[in-house]
C-alpha cells in the first residue's frame, strides 16, 4: 500500500512539474509570439502609412500635372483659333459665319476629347494607386494572421514536446 502511495505521490509531483514547465512555456511563448506580432504589426502598419503618402503625393503629381496639361491645351488653342481666324479672315471668310465658326468649333471639339482621354487616364491611375493600397492592406492583414497562427502551432508544438519529455524521462 505504501509503494502505491508513493507512485501516486510521485505521479502528482510530475505533474505539478509538468504544470509548471507548461505554464513557463506558455507564459514565455505569449511574450515572445506577442511581441513578434506586435513587431511586425507595426512594421507593417508603418510601411502601409508610407504607401499611402506615396500614393497621396503620386495623385497630387498626377493632378498638377493635369492643370498644367490643361494650361497647356488652352495656350495652344488659343494660339491655333487665333492662327485659324487669320487664315479664315485672309480667305475672305468670317469666322462668324457657318463654314469658319464649323472650322473653329472642330477646334474645339478636338481638344476637348484630348482632354476627356487625359481625365480618363488620370481617373485610370489613381484607381491604380487606391486598389493598390487596399490590396496592401489585405496582404499585411494575411501576414498578421499567418504570424499569430504560426506563433500559436509553436506555442501547441512547444508544449506538447515539454509534456512528452516529462513522461519519456
Amino acid at each position: 500500500m505504501g509503494g502505491i502511495a508513493s507512485v501516486a505521490t510521485t505521479a502528482i509531483q510530475a505533474l505539478g512539474a509538468v504544470n509548471t514547465v507548461l505554464g513557463a512555456v506558455d507564459s514565455f511563448q505569449n511574450k515572445s509570439g506577442s511581441r513578434d506580432y506586435n513587431q511586425q504589426k507595426q512594421a507593417n502598419n508603418l510601411q502601409l502609412q508610407q504607401n499611402i503618402e506615396n500614393n497621396n503625393l503620386e495623385k497630387e503629381r498626377i493632378r498638377l500635372s493635369a492643370l498644367q496639361d490643361e494650361d497647356t491645351r488652352r495656350s495652344a488653342l488659343r494660339s491655333a483659333v487665333a492662327r485659324q481666324k487669320a487664315s479664315l479672315g485672309g480667305a475672305g471668310v468670317g469666322s462668324s459665319d457657318g463654314s469658319g465658326r464649323a472650322i473653329l468649333l472642330g477646334l474645339f471639339d478636338e481638344t476637348d476629347e484630348q482632354r476627356a482621354q487625359r481625365e480618363s487616364l488620370d481617373t485610370l491611375k489613381s484607381r491604380v494607386l487606391d486598389t493598390d493600397i487596399a490590396q496592401r492592406k489585405s496582404v499585411n492583414t494575411l501576414q498578421l494572421s499567418q504570424l499569430k497562427e504560426k506563433n500559436n502551432i509553436g506555442k501547441y508544438t512547444s508544449a506538447i514536446n515539454s509534456f512528452s519529455s516529462v513522461f519519456n524521462d
